[in-house]
C-alpha cells in the first residue's frame, strides 16, 4: 500500500516536471491547492472506511495480527490526516504572506 502522501507528492511531481507546458494549461495556485486537498481527502476516507469495515468483522479481532495491522493502519492514517492538516496550514500561511506583499 503506497501512503496517500506519496501518492500526491507523485501527481504534484508528474505535474512540475513538464516545463514546457504552453500557457493555456496553467492552473492557478487555488485551484491546485483545491484539488491535492480534495484528492488527499478522498483518499483518506477511503483509508478510515477500510479500517472500519475490518473492525466491523467479529472474528478478525480474535486474532492479534489482525489487530497488530489495524492498529498500524490506523496509526498510518492518523499520521497522514495529521500531515494533510499542517501542510494545508502551512500552505494557507504562505499564500496569505504572499498576497499581503
Amino acid at each position: 500500500m503506497i501512503p496517500i502522501a506519496a501518492q500526491s507528492l507523485d501527481a504534484l511531481t508528474a505535474q512540475v516536471s513538464d516545463i514546457t507546458r504552453s500557457e493555456h494549461n496553467l492552473v492557478s495556485l487555488d485551484d491546485r491547492l483545491i484539488q491535492a486537498f480534495s484528492q488527499n481527502a478522498v483518499g483518506v476516507g477511503m483509508e478510515k472506511d477500510a479500517i472500519l469495515q475490518r473492525l466491523e468483522q467479529p472474528g478478525l479481532l480474535s486474532n492479534p495480527a489482525v489487530l497488530m495491522e489495524l492498529q498500524q493502519r490506523t496509526s498510518n492514517y492518523n499520521l497522514e490526516v495529521s500531515m494533510i492538516s499542517t501542510l494545508t496550514r502551512k500552505t494557507v500561511g504562505a499564500v496569505e504572506s504572499l498576497l499581503r506583499s
